[in-house]
């Protein structure tokens, strides 16, 4: 008896090479006795409500395209009781939450051997209890690149574009939150550049965690927080941190916790998984553990 799979393509990501790949996509998929169905999104919403559909009665969901797409998916499937495999084959301009996970970024390699491969219980960040995240949701410097470079030049330059975008922010590099974190352990209160919630060890292709402070199954978020640059010092001082990873200190701090409680003064831009989020002066976050099946 066959299998059933649906892939769900987002046809604009990153550079479309997804157009390529999906014929070797489908025959790899058929080898393994998968009956497979293709939907192509038309507007940003649609691979949840495809994901939430068809989820109930496939045993595999291969989502193709960015973060934001698979953050798509993921919020349709958290709807779903008793949910299916996902695939998540990258083909977005940047892809952290792939580079932490290790995946595959080509359609053979993405696709082949389902039955023998690793199943992550993969944990899934809940926000303000109506927007969920697989990798992050942040605020402050270079927040906004993530979210507001066209897709026109995030197709015709990849990565790059985030970077010819967060350029655009150095003029107001010195910008600071006044911040109070409540976590699990205490809470910590400061004027903050960047505050990150997350559970990955990339966010944006810049910021970067050691492996050994991250764990994407653990029930735990870390919550990253990047203390407000005021001089050339202060930010030569922050970018030798965060190359080197050193997180334990004033100017890097990085906390472990299962809840997180985060007041500012102001309300700042919000992201998640490289969308806009909206402005929150007020936002609480929970760490679901294990909520979604993904291969590895």
């Amino acid at each position: 008896m066959s299998k059933k799979a649906i892939i769900i393509v987002n046809p604009v990501a990153g550079k479309m090479k997804i157009k390529e790949d999906l014929p070797n996509m489908l025959v790899m998929l058929k080898s393994q006795d998968y009956e497979t169905k293709v939907y192509i999104t038309k507007a940003r919403g649609d691979a949840a409500k495809v994901a939430e559909k068809f989820g109930r009665t496939r045993d595999l969901i291969v989502c193709c395209g960015g973060d934001g797409t698979l953050n798509e998916v993921i919020s349709g499937l958290l709807k779903i009781d008793e949910k299916p495999l996902l695939l998540y084959y990258p083909c977005g301009s940047t892809n952290d939450f792939a580079s932490t996970l290790g995946l595959a970024r080509n359609p053979v390699d993405a696709t082949s051997d389902i039955e023998n491969r690793e199943v992550m219980e993969l944990d899934i960040g809940m926000f303000n209890n109506e927007l969920n995240f697989s990798y992050i949701a942040s605020f402050g410097i270079f927040v906004k690149a993530s979210y507001s470079a066209p897709q026109k030049v995030k197709n015709l330059f990849g990565h790059f574009a985030y970077v010819l975008e967060g350029a655009k922010e150095l003029p107001t590099i010195g910008k600071s939150y006044h911040t109070k974190v409540v976590y699990d352990d205490g809470e910590i209160e400061g004027d903050f550049a960047l505050v990150g919630v997350t559970n990955s060890t990339s966010a944006g292709g810049v910021l970067k965690l050691s492996k050994d402070d991250v764990s994407l199954s653990d029930g735990l978020f870390e919550v990253l927080l990047i203390k407000g640059i005021k001089s050339a010092k202060d930010l030569a001082e922050t970018a030798k941190l965060l190359l080197a990873k050193k997180t334990d200190g004033d100017r890097v701090t990085l906390l472990h916790t299962a809840k997180v409680h985060i007041e500012c003064e102001e309300a700042p831009a919000w992201c998640t998984d490289g969308e806009f989020a909206g402005n929150h002066a007020s936002v609480d976050a929970e760490c679901l553990n294990g909520a979604v099946r993904i291969l590895i």
